[in-house]
């Protein structure tokens, strides 16, 4: 491996407007072909760094001092349009990065863009679609592949410009397992062509022995902590436990919502997504719903939540629902904070009570002013979740809530959810936290059918919390 530097950043520090220092003197060097994996607490400044490195500090109108430097030249030099050709940033939702439906329209709409004549583009297509091994995605609509299939598109159509670093942000967020082991593949057809990747990643134990160097964000620099991550990956023991065992007593005679051998599909014509769900939750349940990426985990939070109507079947709602999307940028719809506490108070009559919802914002170290589009996902995903708490309502429907979050935080939300008295269905397309000693309930949906988990192998995420803590010297709260 080369040792010249393809990314140097040197005393790096950045803010947003209105805010405090986010990144307080980074310093990092990458070299050739290096991959380099960035862990940190959500809120850290791993999306800034991210933002700094592609040159999408600028857009957001940040406050930036000292150098980032790409092969040799400061990115500052550069316009914003020539950057993006060096840098492909891959980002937490795959599927905003496409222009055209079919895939092989936008990978060579893209080509012809970059070099200008069908000749090249031509060449360059076909080349990037080799390399990465997608040709089988070509006649396929973007919107219709998994996100392990798009990430892999997208990196093919990030070669046709032939860039220099490769940007991963929250990679293995909304993948299934089976999408996770896709994208360690993918890196290893990234090593095998000799290409620079940085990963910012929360979920970061299946990495862990797959990159060069490990670096812990924390208050505003880079630590490496390459050595001490696999020393203590290899001294934890995490060994499986198995079975459920609920530590919570819930009354099984307050039933707040049941579902009654619900059936449901999106195409008159076809077939069933959902076939004959029968689903009982009491006051104080905590379930989690686990299953593989289009198996209908979503779908089934939206019959419940009454966004769709069942085709047969019903569901008895006897409280209040909130549900919280998988995509939860569309969760929000206010310019600030303080306007989306307020707003949701009010829409329940409770605009008297809103300083609940305002404490939950301070206890987060948020600005109430600050627009809640420019939050990690992570802290979109703890605001949301704490909002919709303080409202006290009977059900929360949370699809995908552990994206953006550190396993230690991921511990810590369901600790705080296991306090409440409402119904709180987690569904997740990850075992990461299965064993926890939360869950009253435990399901899997596949092939549109609900079955109980009894018996279920996994890592433990109180193990995964400690391998974290130890890693990055979080304390325990």
């Amino acid at each position: 491996m080369k040792s010249d530097p393809v990314l140097e950043i040197v005393d790096l520090w950045v803010r947003y407007p209105r805010s405090d220092w986010i990144l307080k003197g980074v310093n990092l060097r990458v070299g050739r072909g290096e991959q380099v994996l960035v862990i940190g607490e959500t809120g850290s400044g791993k999306t800034t760094l991210a933002r700094a490195i592609t040159g999408l500090a600028m857009i957001y109108e940040c406050d930036v001092k000292g150098k980032v430097i790409l092969d040799g030249t400061e990115i500052s030099e550069e316009g914003y349009g020539a950057l993006t050709r060096r840098v492909a940033l891959i980002g937490q939702n795959p599927y905003l990065y496409f222009i055209e439906p079919l895939v092989g329209d936008d990978l060579y709409g893209y080509a012809l863009k970059v070099h200008g004549n069908e000749r090249l583009a031509r060449n360059a297509f076909n080349k990037a679609l080799d390399d990465v091994g997608v040709r089988g995605l070509v006649q396929r609509y973007f919107f219709e592949i998994s996100g392990g299939e798009a990430k892999r598109a997208l990196v093919a159509k990030a070669l046709i410009s032939n860039p220099l670093l490769f940007v991963f942000d929250e990679p293995l967020m909304w993948l299934d397992d089976q999408g996770v082991e896709d994208f360690i593949r993918l890196l290893e057809t990234l090593r095998g062509l000799e290409r620079t990747v940085m990963i910012f990643e929360h979920r970061f134990i299946p990495l862990l022995r797959r990159v060069d160097k490990v670096y812990a964000l924390k208050d505003g620099k880079l630590v490496d902590v390459t050595d001490r991550a696999l020393a203590t990956f290899k001294k934890l023991s995490c060994r499986p436990l198995y079975g459920l065992r609920p530590e919570k007593k819930v009354d099984r005679k307050d039933v707040l919502l049941e579902a009654k051998d619900v059936h449901f599909k999106y195409d008159v014509k076809g077939g069933y997504v959902l076939k004959g769900i029968d689903l009982q939750l009491c006051r104080g349940d905590v379930v989690l719903i686990y299953g593989l990426n289009g198996q209908g985990k979503t779908t089934l939070l939206k019959i419940l939540a009454g966004y769709l109507k069942p085709h047969k079947g019903r569901v008895l709602r006897r409280a209040d629902v909130i549900y919280i999307p998988q995509n939860i940028a569309l969760f929000y719809t206010e310019s600030t904070i303080e306007k989306e506490a307020v707003e949701m108070f009010k829409a329940r009559g409770m605009k008297s009570k809103v300083g609940l919802g305002l404490n939950v914002v301070r206890r987060l170290d948020i600005d109430p002013l600050s627009s809640p589009f420019i939050l990690s996902h992570g802290q979109m995903v703890k605001l949301a979740i704490g909002l919709a708490s303080a409202l006290d309502v009977g059900v929360l429907l949370l699809d995908e809530p552990f994206s953006g979050l550190t396993y230690e935080d991921r511990l810590r939300l369901l600790e705080q959810l296991s306090q409440s008295n409402a119904v709180v269905v987690v569904a997740t397309s990850s075992l990461d936290a299965v064993k926890a000693p939360y869950w009253t309930k435990l399901y899997k949906l596949e092939g549109g059918k609900l079955m109980e988990m009894r018996a279920i192998g996994a890592t433990s995420l109180t193990c995964a919390s400690k391998l974290y803590r130890e890693i990055v010297g979080v304390e325990s709260a």
